[in-house]
């Protein structure tokens, strides 16, 4: 009885000593993607380290680069295609044959990444339209579309739907999607923060989707051709009427200058004329040589009891 909790014992120390140095010496594995000729930096900052390393795995065991002295530096053969940068390792344009495993080793501890290379078709969309990206496949028991690295849809073949956080309802699958093999996704309602890349995997995300990727780009949504022509034409309307009326105002100010000036010399006229007696006025006018000449008499009606000494005018 004694050596068998004694025997127990030790197993249990000896499981806990690997669960231990196997998180010392692997401490993660994680994946990541990069769009194929674009530029990718790995994880890893080697400044917390007294040495480091960045090894690639696959298809051959080789160190990329070191960190070693406050210094970090590709390796020979891998100058061109690799570089450090604030102590990260990056890689200048990712190609097909860069993806596979990873290490990151700082001080002894890894860090596995497995670097997917992707190449997308780009899919333009104007805010608030519906979009639909294609993936095709057979005999798949569940879809899982991923925006970026955040889960926008899971579908099961029993018909259970667990859509990401901001997709409740607007992202759908068709419902016989699994016996056609098109799990093409649609988006209801696409807003400018759906923007971004999206990946399509069957079977517990184990399997890539046909096509994979794709890059959604979201256009802001603007006014529409006939609101633009109704906006230019109400701005030409307001236009012309204010040239329209600020010529009637220019035309208005002069005529009444042009009234005020011809009755201002009008009136001195008029006051001069009033003290000249009728002879004066009668002889300033000249004869008219085609009509003769008929004597002009003064009717007593005009003079009243008034007697004048006016001779008649021939």
């Amino acid at each position: 009885m004694q050596c068998i909790t004694m025997k127990s014992i030790l197993n249990l120390m000896f499981a806990f000593m690997v669960v231990f140095f196997k998180g010392m010496f692997c401490q993660s594995i994680q994946s990541d993607f990069k769009l194929i000729n674009q530029l990718y930096t790995f994880p890893g900052n080697a400044s917390v380290c007294l040495h480091a390393e960045w090894r690639k795995k696959h298809p051959t065991d080789a160190t990329i680069a070191t960190y070693k002295n406050r210094m970090c530096a590709a390796e020979k053969g891998f100058e061109e295609e690799f570089g450090c940068e604030d102590n990260h390792l990056l890689l200048k344009s990712a190609n097909y044959n860069d993806q596979g495993r990873y290490e990151f080793i700082c001080d002894g501890v890894q860090t596995q990444i497995n670097l997917d290379v992707l190449y997308a078709e780009n899919k333009s969309v104007v805010e608030t339209d519906n979009i639909t990206l294609k993936c095709y496949a057979v005999n798949a028991k569940d879809v899982t579309w991923m925006h970026d690295n955040e889960r926008v849809l899971h579908f099961k073949t029993d018909g259970s739907i667990n859509p990401g956080k901001g997709y409740e309802g607007r992202a759908s699958l068709a419902k016989d999607c699994f016996k056609t093999g098109d799990l093409s996704l649609t988006i209801a309602g696409v807003r400018i923060e759906d923007a971004g890349i999206y990946r399509c995997f069957v079977d517990d995300e184990t399997v890539k989707g046909n096509p994979h990727a794709c890059v959604l780009l979201v256009n802001e949504k603007r006014s529409s051709p006939g609101d633009q022509t109704d906006c230019s034409c109400n701005e030409a309307i307001l236009i012309t009427l204010t040239v329209v009326f600020g010529l009637i105002s220019v035309i208005s100010v002069t005529c009444l200058i042009t009234i005020i000036l011809l009755c201002t010399t009008t009136g001195h006229n008029t006051t001069g004329n009033d003290h000249m007696p009728m002879t004066a006025i009668s002889t300033t006018q000249p004869p008219n040589e085609s009509q003769p000449l008929v004597p002009y008499s003064v009717q007593e009606s005009d003079l009243g009891n008034k007697t004048s000494n006016t001779m008649p005018i021939f």
